[in-house]
């Protein structure tokens, strides 16, 4: 039996550092070789940045992974699973972080906006995991206004908190908050706490779930200085609408009051350096350029910082001998744009926004370099970590764990379309909702309607699988009229089920 087992990591091992190059290599022996059998349950490390949108992890193939932005991420990746399609219902921090955490549609938990607040006395993923015997630790971005509950350790920042010498507030359970300022940038610094904690546990013997949430990659972008000068030498390739384009009736270039990238960084100028941008505003589109290489090659440069940091916390779990029983999973809290369509920031049901990147490596159970294609929620992380705990997933959660999808075994009634909705509502970025398929996606902006527009001329329809990067808005064509009835019925019973309206 020793042999055998031998032989099959050592053939695991070899046919990964051929199929995946180098980005396997770091920590691939002993997880190659970890056989698939029974376990104790395991440990959750979840590791969540803040606006780490897939365009700049080289896992996700995008325009940018040519400058291999992400090498610790994708070591993650190597050795586990990438969900294709993982979506944000309601694409904003707030909502977003609150979903996670109740498995609940923002309607029902009630935080649909920046300005609400989840309640410390909602049930919540970490409540159900400490009745279940787990030891839980929430370190870095919380946001959610009221105090952590159900954490028997909180370290957190404060809203956005500060990227340099940030303000963490500490406690244990419902004892005493304690304010201290650590030197250096958050993104150390956070890790640093995590690592600490993981040292200083109380029950080594119990599992664990630490939630570690980063600042970055939140805008403005602020590097550490060891990699100001990334990409000082690159022309950052484009995206082919940075500029905008002739588009049909109805496209949103046309007079859609969404902002764009270059009136945010005029908004904000001040936030942005260093360094200072140096460009001509009287040349429009030369000026655009400019705009999209400092926002860009600034947000690359966070990223930096994070991908290192990252490598450190799984560095240690092998490191320790907590690699086979932990579940590290790596995610974003929603998508963003850096300039495709000439946007800027997130919110919008688009795909650069909708779009959550999500990893996961836990060799007891999926194979390395696995690919998921379901189309999973934010809602549904709550019920994958009550799942890995052995816990009740309570009723009140609308989410579905989503532990067989990642072992190749997606069951046979998975939902095959998503709800979203938008509650925000300003005039450059009016509140929305709509349905995607596999193959399509309709979108209803009823924020518009309340300003006025005609509400025949609130719908965006497009053809994922002609046109995967949303550039033609296909309502009013006659070829998709039978589609259109479909989404719409589609979308009326996705909104009953949700329970909104």
């Amino acid at each position: 039996m020793k042999a055998t087992t031998k032989k099959v990591a050592w053939t695991r091992r070899e046919f990964l550092r051929k199929a995946l190059g180098g980005v396997a290599s770091l920590a691939l022996a002993p997880m190659a070789a970890t056989a698939k059998r029974p376990s104790k349950r395991p440990n959750i490390l979840f590791i969540m940045a803040d606006d780490h949108t897939s365009q700049a992890w080289g896992c996700y193939g995008g325009r940018l992974a040519k400058l291999n932005p992400t090498k610790q991420i994708d070591r993650i990746r190597a050795q586990g699973a990438l969900l294709r399609n993982c979506f944000c219902t309601n694409s904003i921090c707030v909502p977003s972080r609150a979903s996670i955490l109740t498995g609940q549609y923002s309607h029902v938990n009630g935080a649909k906006t920046l300005a609400d607040r989840l309640s410390s006395s909602a049930d919540n993923v970490a409540k159900r995991l400490q009745s279940a015997g787990y030891e839980t630790a929430i370190i870095g971005k919380w946001h959610l206004k009221e105090r952590p509950s159900g954490f028997d350790y909180a370290n957190v920042l404060r809203g956005q908190g500060r990227y340099h010498n940030p303000e963490l507030y500490e406690s244990r359970g419902e004892g005493a908050v304690t304010k201290t300022v650590h030197q250096g940038h958050s993104t150390d610094v956070i890790t640093d706490l995590a690592l600490r904690w993981l040292n200083e546990r109380q029950d080594p013997e119990k599992p664990f779930c630490l939630m570690v949430h980063y600042k970055a990659v939140h805008e403005p972008y602020y590097s550490h200085d060891r990699f100001r000068d990334l990409y000082r030498d690159e022309e950052i390739e484009e995206p082919e609408d940075l500029l905008g384009q002739e588009s049909p009736k109805g496209k949103r270039f046309q007079g859609w009051p969404l902002e764009t990238l270059g009136q945010r960084f005029e908004k904000n100028s001040h936030r942005y350096s260093p360094p200072p941008l140096d460009a001509d505003k009287g040349e429009p589109q030369a000026y655009r350029k400019a705009v999209y290489q400092k926002f860009v090659k600034d947000y690359l440069r966070t990223v930096a910082g994070l991908d290192e940091n990252v490598g450190r916390l799984a560095s240690y779990l092998d490191e320790n001998g907590l690699g086979e029983d932990t579940a590290v999973i790596y995610t974003a809290d929603q998508g963003y744009f850096l300039g495709e369509h000439n946007l800027f920031d997130k919110r919008f049901m688009l795909e650069e926004s909708l779009r959550m990147p999500f990893i996961v490596r836990y060799p007891r159970e999926i194979d390395p370099g696995t690919t998921v294609d379901d189309i999973v929620l934010n809602i549904d992380f709550a019920e994958l970590f009550l799942d890995y705990a052995g816990a009740k997933i309570p009723d009140a959660m609308q989410g579905r764990s989503f532990r067989q999808n990642l072992m190749g075994r997606t069951p046979g009634d998975w939902r095959d379309a998503m709800y979203y909705r938008y509650w925000m509502d300003q005039p450059e970025r009016p509140s929305h909702y709509g349905i995607r398929t596999k193959t399509h996606k309709l979108i209803y902006y009823d924020g518009l309607t309340r300003s006025g527009t005609d509400p025949d001329q609130c719908w965006e329809l497009y053809d994922l699988q002609k046109d995967p990067h949303e550039r033609v808005n296909v309502y009013d064509r006659k070829a998709y009229e039978s589609t259109l009835v479909g989404l719409k019925k589609r979308l009326s019973i996705l909104q009953k089920e949700c329970k909104d309206g």
